[in-house]
């Protein structure tokens, strides 16, 4: 036969503590109490000593310290919810009735042993009775307090659980995300550019190697693990890195404009934000037109964060449709900045796209 396991160490002394707590609660509520009654008897004009008001107040709220973890284990094992209702009313209403005799039993033990000097004092047996008579509502109106008090905290509790459980999920699925996005980039890049090197090796060695450069750059910062979260300044170094190849590919076709604030640099931005909203404007607005175009990237610090823009003057579109560049763009936006960030898309036949990205500080 397995013996019973003991409490660990830690679970008994956060045990204790959690006792220790509840004791000093109801201790500071007794005192709080007698405090009151001896300012109400000096203004009455019958003063009595604090002491002998709080060693009247002492026993009553002492044994609801005493009766607290027993109606705490009630409302955690017998819970509330739409489905246990019939079995809740059926626990807690002779639970709290027992409870609020057993409160009127300890208090009448512990006045008795305070008060066994004092004459004047009544019998036990008499105390009981004019306690069981005159107290037992106010006990289950407090026992009721407890089970209530106990049930919003628990409930708040798993609330709060939810939330970071969701904020953590959302969290990972954006590195994920963001993971995704480099796997996607790599063998991309890697197949596109490599083939842009092999035409150009015999034609213009000088300018493959160029290219062959430009793309251990970006491999590099791809895979240099920033995470999710960039200062603007490294986003801007990995978006420039991808501008350098394609500008070695297209030559004049392509042209790239910079309009950045430096105060801007060190806001921090998601990671592969602008990359992949450069590739949509070069590879459908600019790259497929005989004469190319321009390229604009443009960030400004605003009052709440930073305002980034990539335009270009190729192609446009009639109607602005998501594809998975700009899905996964508004996605992880939304993710890491809920409702305070903002993706806005100007878009018309030859006039080219233009994406306004708002994030917060």
């Amino acid at each position: 036969m397995t013996p019973p396991r003991l409490p660990d160490w830690p679970t008994l002394r956060r045990k204790a503590l959690w006792f220790a707590m509840v004791i000093a609660i109801w201790l500071v509520v007794s005192f709080i109490i007698s405090l009151q009654m001896y300012v109400s008897s000096r203004v009455t004009g019958t003063p009595q000593p604090w002491l002998q008001a709080f060693t009247t107040t002492l026993p009553w709220y002492f044994a609801w310290a005493l009766l607290t973890p027993l109606a705490v284990w009630l409302a955690v094992r017998f819970d509330f919810n739409s489905r246990t209702i019939g079995r809740f009313i059926a626990v807690h209403l002779p639970a709290g009735i027992a409870v609020a005799i057993g409160h009127a039993l300890i208090y009448v033990a512990m006045a008795s042993l305070i008060n066994r000097d004092n004459p004047h004092f009544p019998a036990a047996a008499d105390l009981i009775a004019i306690k069981l008579s005159g107290s037992i509502h106010i006990n289950l109106m407090i026992y009721g307090l407890v089970i209530g008090l106990t049930i919003a905290g628990r409930a708040y509790a798993r609330l709060r659980d939810r939330e970071v459980a969701s904020v953590r999920l959302e969290a990972q699925l954006a590195e994920a995300e963001t993971a995704a996005l480099r796997a996607q980039l790599q063998p991309h890049f890697l197949f596109n550019t490599l083939n842009a090197i092999s035409a150009l090796v015999p034609e213009d060695p000088a300018r493959a190697n160029r290219l062959i450069a430009r793309l251990g750059d970006l491999l590099r910062l791809s895979i240099d693990g920033r995470g999710q979260i960039c200062t603007l300044a490294e986003e801007l170094d990995f978006t420039e890195a991808y501008l350098a190849i394609e500008q070695e590919r297209l030559g004049d076709r392509l042209t790239v404009v910079r309009r950045i604030d430096p105060e801007a640099l060190n806001t921090q931005v998601p990671a592969l934000l602008l990359q992949p909203l450069a590739e949509n404007a070069v590879r459908h607005g600019l790259a497929s037109r005989v004469r190319g175009g321009t390229l604009t990237l443009s960030a400004e610090r605003t009052t709440d964060g930073v305002r980034l823009i990539v335009s270009d003057d190729g192609r446009g579109a009639v109607e602005v449709r998501d594809g998975i560049g700009l899905g996964n763009t508004r996605r992880r936006l939304h993710q890491l900045y809920g409702d305070r960030q903002s993706l806005r898309i100007t878009t018309a036949p030859d006039a080219g796209f233009q994406v306004i990205i708002e994030v917060p500080r």
